[in-house]
């Protein structure tokens, strides 16, 4: 038994072992990431903040996996269904013809989740009718260009999706489990007839440097049915140098076909809090489901200390006023902005 009061400096010293050996004890813990007990189940906390960078999907500790040779096209669907912890799969070179159908053409975790997964690359050329409306694809064809399931993060990276009903659709392993997050980085989507993130599970993370150039809805984070929860007051969704285009589509309006769009945000109670850095959207008309539905979400922070002399945009060709709440993001009219930053990311990214 140690008495503190005979030895000040001893007791000192006593004091800082202790506390070594506590915070040697917690960094081990940490650098071992979460255990796996018997079942394959894993306890992660709830994701906090998003980084300001994607975590790395090479390097040590990761294995990388390629599970189909370069120039492959395939009409099936490229599914792992319980991947193994720290995968990240390579499908650069990789084309699937799989949609329509009403499973997603490349699907991982689906059945057991993994941690940390990453995929990277790829493209799915969707044939999706362009005279057929939304409500067809939406009950008959409800499939996304990639389904990720995955515990700690889901990380999709340099994918190429074309005319789908949805674009990237990340999941945690059950409702409000919050134990993953979200990154999305360098991704090219267009004619996407829904929703070009499907993140109705409402993930925090961060979709960075992406151009998704058509989609009737930008970015969903509605939970389906009557399904609702509260995510985490830490956990936010960051838009960091992003381009969102909304695209006309038609739709069955009372037996009368229509052509229209949604809006950016698909939102919700269940949703996060959402910052917006740096990007640029483009609006064509008013919404189908009318002006409230424009709205940016309540509680979005601009953030643009990066990018002062290009700040947040939407290119508005509705004519007239933008009919909803901006969160303060300026408002153009120039469709040669939004022309513009497409032009750059794809140069930017080798896009013929």
């Amino acid at each position: 038994m140690v008495e503190f009061r005979r030895s000040p400096l001893g007791a000192i010293a006593v004091i800082a072992l202790a506390l070594a050996l506590v915070l040697g004890g917690l960094i081990a813990y940490l650098a071992r990431g979460p255990k796996t007990p018997p079942g394959g189940h894993v306890s992660l906390p709830s994701s906090s903040v998003a980084l300001s960078a994607p975590p790395p999907c090479v390097g040590a500790g990761r294995t990388v996996v390629r599970p189909l040779a370069h120039g492959d096209v395939t009409p099936f669907q490229w599914r792992v269904a319980s991947p193994p912890r720290n995968a990240t799969y390579d499908l650069s070179g990789v084309t699937s013809t799989a949609y329509p159908s009403t499973r997603s053409p490349f699907a991982v975790g689906t059945n057991h989740p993994g941690v940390d997964t990453c995929v990277v690359g790829g493209t799915v050329l969707g044939r999706a009718a362009d005279n057929q409306p939304w409500e067809l694809y939406h009950s008959d064809y409800n499939a996304a260009c990639i389904t990720i399931v995955a515990l700690g993060w889901a990380q999709v990276r340099d994918l190429r999706c074309d005319d789908l009903e949805d674009g990237i659709r990340p999941k945690e392993s059950s409702l409000n489990a919050n134990n993953s997050s979200v990154y999305v980085t360098g991704t090219y989507l267009t004619r996407i007839r829904d929703d070009c993130i499907e993140n109705d599970f409402t993930l925090g993370g961060l979709l960075q440097d992406n151009l998704w150039e058509q989609c009737n809805t930008g970015v969903s984070e509605r939970p389906a049915g009557s399904r609702s929860w509260r995510s985490p007051p830490s956990e936010t969704l960051t838009l960091d140098h992003m381009l969102i285009g909304l695209y006309q589509t038609p739709h069955d309006k009372g037996g009368t076909t229509r052509r229209g769009e949604n809006a950016l945000f698909k939102w919700s109670s269940s949703a996060n809090h959402l910052v917006i850095k740096c990007s640029i959207f483009k609006v064509d008309a008013e919404s189908l489901n009318g002006p409230d539905a424009m709205a940016v979400p309540a509680g979005t922070v601009v953030d643009d200390s990066q990018c002062p002399s290009q700040p947040t945009t939407i290119v508005w060709l509705g004519g007239g006023k933008y009919p909803a709440w901006t969160a303060g993001i300026r408002v153009v009219t120039d469709p040669a902005v939004w022309q513009n930053a497409v032009t750059a990311w794809k140069t930017a990214h080798g896009v013929v």
